[in-house]
């Protein structure tokens, strides 16, 4: 099992961050501007008052045919604390691979923001589990600042439209 944390800083109010992360046009707005071919993102407002965003992405295969890297992102947020939790279900390998963590939205000084995900991803695979739960840790480290201005530029041009 291999955890990692991530913190990403916006120029926007904790409140105006939160609204973009729980609108499906956003979710799918972000996810094809980081590279998914598809992006399919809806939201149900569950009785107790946690919302649930889930978002649907693929990426075209690296070789041969196919979609080499689909799954659905979970989120399950409570908007009276701005935390919540997150899971990623990995099409194809729903019984080898985990990933799941948390994620908290926090003002960052006035009218700015700041969102920390921590996580565990877990391979469930024979000698090799270990080497690609680093290289996926790897990679979202590698991808950590790419989410960040493509986020940014997004929630800018929301702000610009209110």
């Amino acid at each position: 099992m291999a955890s990692f944390s991530s913190r990403q800083r916006f120029p926007v109010p904790v409140g105006a961050l939160f609204d973009a992360h729980i609108d499906p046009r956003f979710q799918e707005e972000k996810w094809l501007a980081l590279g998914a071919t598809t992006a399919r993102a809806s939201r149900k407002d569950e009785a107790d008052g946690t919302l649930v965003v889930e978002i649907y992405s693929s990426q075209p295969a690296r070789w041969g045919n196919g979609e080499a890297n689909a799954g659905t992102m979970i989120y399950r947020l409570d908007p009276k604390t701005l935390r919540g939790t997150w899971t990623r279900v990995q099409k194809g390998f729903e019984k080898k691979a985990k990933a799941e963590g948390t994620i908290i939205f926090q003002e960052d000084g006035e009218g700015r923001s700041k969102v920390e995900v921590e996580g565990v991803i877990e391979i469930r695979v024979p000698l090799m589990g270990k080497l690609i739960e680093r290289k996926i840790v790897a990679a979202i480290a590698s991808e950590e600042r790419k989410e960040e201005a493509i986020a940014t530029t997004l929630l800018l041009r929301r702000q610009a439209a209110i």
